[in-house]
Protein backbone atom coordinates (compact mmCIF):
# COMPACT_ATOMS: atom_id res chain seq x y z
CA UNK A 1 0.00 0.00 0.00
CA UNK A 2 1.34 3.41 -0.95
CA UNK A 3 1.34 6.43 1.32
CA UNK A 4 -1.31 8.05 -0.90
CA UNK A 5 -3.57 5.00 -0.61
CA UNK A 6 -3.16 4.98 3.16
CA UNK A 7 -3.95 8.71 3.35
CA UNK A 8 -7.09 8.17 1.25
CA UNK A 9 -8.26 5.36 3.55
CA UNK A 10 -7.65 7.49 6.65
CA UNK A 11 -9.57 10.37 5.05
CA UNK A 12 -12.61 8.13 4.50
CA UNK A 13 -12.48 6.97 8.15
CA UNK A 14 -12.27 10.60 9.31
CA UNK A 15 -15.24 11.47 7.10
CA UNK A 16 -17.29 8.59 8.55
CA UNK A 17 -16.51 9.79 12.08
CA UNK A 18 -17.50 13.35 11.14
CA UNK A 19 -20.83 12.08 9.77
CA UNK A 20 -21.43 10.09 12.96
CA UNK A 21 -20.78 13.28 14.94
CA UNK A 22 -23.23 15.16 12.68
CA UNK A 23 -25.92 12.56 13.36
CA UNK A 24 -25.26 12.63 17.12
CA UNK A 25 -25.56 16.43 17.07
CA UNK A 26 -28.90 16.10 15.25
CA UNK A 27 -30.17 13.70 17.95
CA UNK A 28 -29.00 15.82 20.88
CA UNK A 29 -30.52 19.00 19.44
CA UNK A 30 -33.87 17.33 18.67
CA UNK A 31 -33.99 15.90 22.18
CA UNK A 32 -33.00 19.20 23.82
CA UNK A 33 -36.28 20.68 22.53
CA UNK A 34 -37.07 22.14 19.13
CA UNK A 35 -39.49 24.62 20.65
CA UNK A 36 -36.27 26.40 21.71
CA UNK A 37 -35.27 28.61 18.76
CA UNK A 38 -31.55 28.35 19.54
CA UNK A 39 -31.68 24.53 19.34
CA UNK A 40 -33.77 24.67 16.17
CA UNK A 41 -31.50 27.23 14.47
CA UNK A 42 -28.41 25.21 15.29
CA UNK A 43 -30.08 22.04 14.01
CA UNK A 44 -31.11 23.67 10.73
CA UNK A 45 -27.57 25.04 10.28
CA UNK A 46 -26.45 21.42 9.78
CA UNK A 47 -28.58 21.12 6.61
CA UNK A 48 -27.87 22.41 3.11
CA UNK A 49 -30.02 25.27 1.81
CA UNK A 50 -32.12 22.94 -0.37
CA UNK A 51 -32.24 19.94 2.00
CA UNK A 52 -35.26 17.63 2.10
CA UNK A 53 -36.85 15.70 4.95
CA UNK A 54 -39.44 12.97 4.55
CA UNK A 55 -40.60 11.48 7.81
CA UNK A 56 -42.57 8.73 6.14
CA UNK A 57 -46.13 9.70 7.09
CA UNK A 58 -47.28 11.11 3.78
CA UNK A 59 -47.15 14.59 2.22
CA UNK A 60 -47.73 16.32 5.58
CA UNK A 61 -44.33 15.02 6.73
CA UNK A 62 -42.32 16.08 3.64
CA UNK A 63 -40.50 19.42 3.66
CA UNK A 64 -37.80 21.09 1.58
CA UNK A 65 -35.45 24.04 1.92
CA UNK A 66 -34.70 26.19 4.94
CA UNK A 67 -38.30 27.44 5.21
CA UNK A 68 -39.63 23.89 5.07
CA UNK A 69 -37.17 22.76 7.73
CA UNK A 70 -38.23 25.66 9.95
CA UNK A 71 -41.88 24.59 9.62
CA UNK A 72 -41.12 20.93 10.25
CA UNK A 73 -38.74 21.32 13.18
CA UNK A 74 -40.40 24.45 14.55
CA UNK A 75 -44.08 23.53 14.31
CA UNK A 76 -44.74 19.95 13.21
CA UNK A 77 -42.41 18.11 15.60
CA UNK A 78 -43.23 20.20 18.71
CA UNK A 79 -46.95 19.77 17.99
CA UNK A 80 -46.54 15.98 17.97
CA UNK A 81 -44.16 15.14 20.82
CA UNK A 82 -43.10 16.87 24.03
CA UNK A 83 -40.22 14.55 24.88
CA UNK A 84 -37.86 12.43 22.82
CA UNK A 85 -34.62 10.58 23.29
CA UNK A 86 -33.13 9.43 20.01
CA UNK A 87 -31.04 6.30 20.11
CA UNK A 88 -29.40 5.70 16.74
CA UNK A 89 -27.16 2.76 16.02
CA UNK A 90 -25.69 0.36 13.48
CA UNK A 91 -24.77 3.02 10.89
CA UNK A 92 -23.81 2.01 7.38
CA UNK A 93 -22.03 5.01 5.85
CA UNK A 94 -20.58 5.16 2.33
CA UNK A 95 -18.34 8.07 1.43
CA UNK A 96 -17.71 9.01 -2.19
CA UNK A 97 -15.56 12.13 -2.24
CA UNK A 98 -17.61 15.09 -1.02
CA UNK A 99 -20.86 13.11 -0.97
CA UNK A 100 -22.02 10.29 1.26
CA UNK A 101 -25.07 8.31 2.22
CA UNK A 102 -25.99 6.59 5.44
CA UNK A 103 -28.53 4.26 6.92
CA UNK A 104 -29.20 4.00 10.66
CA UNK A 105 -31.55 2.16 12.96
CA UNK A 106 -33.28 4.38 15.49
CA UNK A 107 -35.39 3.93 18.57
CA UNK A 108 -36.97 6.80 20.43
CA UNK A 109 -39.08 6.84 23.54
CA UNK A 110 -41.32 9.88 23.19
CA UNK A 111 -44.31 11.58 24.80
CA UNK A 112 -47.35 12.17 22.60
CA UNK A 113 -48.66 15.76 22.77
CA UNK A 114 -52.30 14.81 22.27
CA UNK A 115 -52.55 12.10 24.92
CA UNK A 116 -49.63 13.01 27.19
CA UNK A 117 -48.73 9.32 27.19
CA UNK A 118 -45.40 7.60 26.62
CA UNK A 119 -44.86 5.90 23.29
CA UNK A 120 -42.16 4.03 21.41
CA UNK A 121 -40.94 4.88 17.91
CA UNK A 122 -38.50 2.82 15.85
CA UNK A 123 -37.37 2.41 12.27
CA UNK A 124 -34.58 3.42 9.94
CA UNK A 125 -33.16 6.72 8.78
CA UNK A 126 -31.89 6.90 5.20
CA UNK A 127 -29.74 9.97 4.68
CA UNK A 128 -27.60 11.82 2.17
CA UNK A 129 -24.78 14.17 3.06
CA UNK A 130 -22.53 16.62 1.29
CA UNK A 131 -19.33 18.34 2.36
CA UNK A 132 -19.71 22.14 2.13
CA UNK A 133 -16.68 24.30 2.92
CA UNK A 134 -15.06 21.36 4.72
CA UNK A 135 -18.14 20.55 6.85
CA UNK A 136 -20.52 17.61 6.40
CA UNK A 137 -24.19 18.57 6.15
CA UNK A 138 -27.47 16.76 5.60
CA UNK A 139 -28.98 17.02 2.12
CA UNK A 140 -31.82 14.63 2.89
CA UNK A 141 -33.26 12.56 5.71
CA UNK A 142 -35.91 9.93 5.09
CA UNK A 143 -37.63 7.85 7.76
CA UNK A 144 -39.08 4.37 7.45
CA UNK A 145 -41.15 3.31 10.45
CA UNK A 146 -41.22 -0.09 12.09
CA UNK A 147 -43.61 1.10 14.78
CA UNK A 148 -45.09 4.09 16.61
CA UNK A 149 -46.83 2.48 19.54
CA UNK A 150 -48.15 3.35 22.99
CA UNK A 151 -45.66 2.34 25.67
CA UNK A 152 -48.17 0.22 27.57
CA UNK A 153 -49.22 -1.74 24.45
CA UNK A 154 -45.90 -2.30 22.70
CA UNK A 155 -45.27 -3.11 19.08
CA UNK A 156 -46.57 -6.69 19.37
CA UNK A 157 -50.10 -5.43 20.11
CA UNK A 158 -50.14 -2.15 18.18
CA UNK A 159 -47.54 -1.16 15.58
CA UNK A 160 -49.44 2.10 15.18
CA UNK A 161 -48.40 2.78 11.59
CA UNK A 162 -50.98 3.49 8.88
CA UNK A 163 -51.18 0.56 6.49
CA UNK A 164 -49.61 -2.07 8.78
Amino acid sequence: MTLEELEARIKVLEDIEAIKRLKATYCYLCDAGLDNKRNRDELISHFTKNARVDFGLGPESQFEGQDGLEIFFGAVVPSAITFSMHMVHDPIIEVKGDRANGKWYYEAPTTDVTTGKAQWMAGTYEEEYVREKGEWKFTSIGTKWNYITPYDEGWAKNRGIPGT
